[in-house]
């Protein structure tokens, strides 16, 4: 027998009492209260229901003398959907007075519950669906049985249909989910993700908070980054919130999945300090490592690098290095970026020579320069990320 989740039947009642200002309880197929508008009575037995659905009555009303403590005054109608009683739904109140809304009542009610079971059915699907992607993207299905894969085709996925992956954040996650208002955003965005997602053609989604991941098709990084678009344009577009999505690499031919969901995720983690909403695991090198070094560390880092220097200094000097790693430490052309004359600019570099005791100009020694701007450009940019 189908049955109405409570929280479907909540709706129902609240819905159809404040149309006509009467208590209005909903009893499911054993005759209990499942959801009313005196919540004082949930979870208590109906008489009346019982009677109702074990006499198979078209209608039972109750009158003030037949009150009894399981049973109200009002009118009790069966809710029939595909000729079984699913549930009874009961106004509270003298006959005389409800009556006239019997019908109405019962036949508004068995449209939305209708409606609502094919609601519960459509999130229990989904959910079955979520268990399944779970196990497959949990790494416990290394290798896939026959049993898995028939699994997966009741459910209408090709396990063994080569994918991409990449996973969704909210960048403003954290900050909304300490708020109804911002849960309710929430929700809302990851259902635009969801359908945006479904539309886009054999697309797997799974809802995994804080984040969202995604198995598309096989296809080149350029595809990839043409639905990580659209996705991030339409949640802006729609509410003015940024999209934070981390790609797998092209190259992993093996295609297990937990695998390509770990370089996925590892690629969104540096979304934030590389200041870029899209970024693909295929273009990080250093920046795999670096999420794992402390911004403590870094800040220590660049202290003994710069020792007895003040914080205008080694501004300056950061801003030398990256002019110099930027051109690739051409003199002529990092001079002219920076408005000096050449030998302006060898002067300041052998002036950092002498307080930091290396020679950005050595190979062997440029590497420390090299690190302490990554470094000094990840601390910073943190602190003008607000908007994340």
């Amino acid at each position: 027998m189908r049955r109405i989740s409570p929280l479907t039947a909540q709706v129902i009642v609240d819905e159809i009492g404040n149309e006509i200002h009467a208590h209005i309880n909903f009893m499911d197929a054993d005759g209990y209260i499942i959801a009313s508008t005196d919540e004082n009575r949930i979870g208590m037995l109906h008489e009346g229901a019982q009677k109702v659905i074990r006499e198979q009555l078209e209608c039972l009303y109750v009158t003030a003398d037949m009150e009894t403590p399981t049973m109200k005054a009002g009118v009790n109608l069966p809710i029939v959907i595909h000729e079984a009683i699913v549930g009874v739904i009961g106004i509270t109140g003298e006959v005389e007075r409800v009556v006239g809304y019997g019908k109405i009542v019962q036949h508004m009610t068995q449209i939305m519950v209708e409606d609502g079971l094919i609601k519960d059915e459509h999130r229990y699907d989904r959910r079955v669906r979520y268990r399944f992607l779970e196990e497959w993207i949990s790494g416990v299905r290394n290798k896939y049985n026959w049993e898995f894969v028939e699994r997966g085709e009741k459910l209408g996925i090709d396990v063994r249909r080569p994918r991409r992956v990449m996973i969704i954040n909210i960048a403003t996650y954290h900050q909304l989910s300490v708020t109804l208002q911002g849960q309710e955003k929430l929700e809302q965005m990851e259902t635009t993700i969801r359908h945006s997602v479904e539309r886009e053609g054999e697309c797997l989604y799974l809802r995994m908070p804080p984040k969202q991941i995604v198995l598309v098709p096989i296809c080149s990084n350029e595809q990839m980054k043409q639905i990580a678009k659209r996705l991030k344009e339409k949640i802006y577009s729609r509410y003015e919130e940024t999209l934070l999505i981390g790609i797998d690499s092209n190259s992993n031919n093996d295609r297990i999945v937990f695998k390509m969901c770990d370089e996925a995720e590892k690629a969104v983690t540096c979304a934030v300090p590389l200041v870029r909403e899209i970024v693909f695991y295929d273009d990080l090198y250093m920046d795999l490592f670096m999420n794992e070094i402390s911004l403590g560390s870094m800040e220590e880092y660049i202290r003994k690098l710069f020792s007895g220097q003040s914080e205008e200094d080694v501004e300056e000097y950061m801003q030398l290095i990256d002019v110099y790693f930027t051109y690739e430490g051409s003199i002529t052309q990092a001079a002219n970026a920076l408005y000096i004359h050449k030998n302006t600019l060898q002067y300041k570099l052998k002036k950092l020579e002498t307080i930091t005791g290396k020679d950005i100009r050595n190979p062997s020694e440029a590497a420390a320069y090299y690190i302490a701007r990554e470094f000094y450009q990840r601390l910073h940019k943190k602190e003008r990320l607000t908007r994340f």
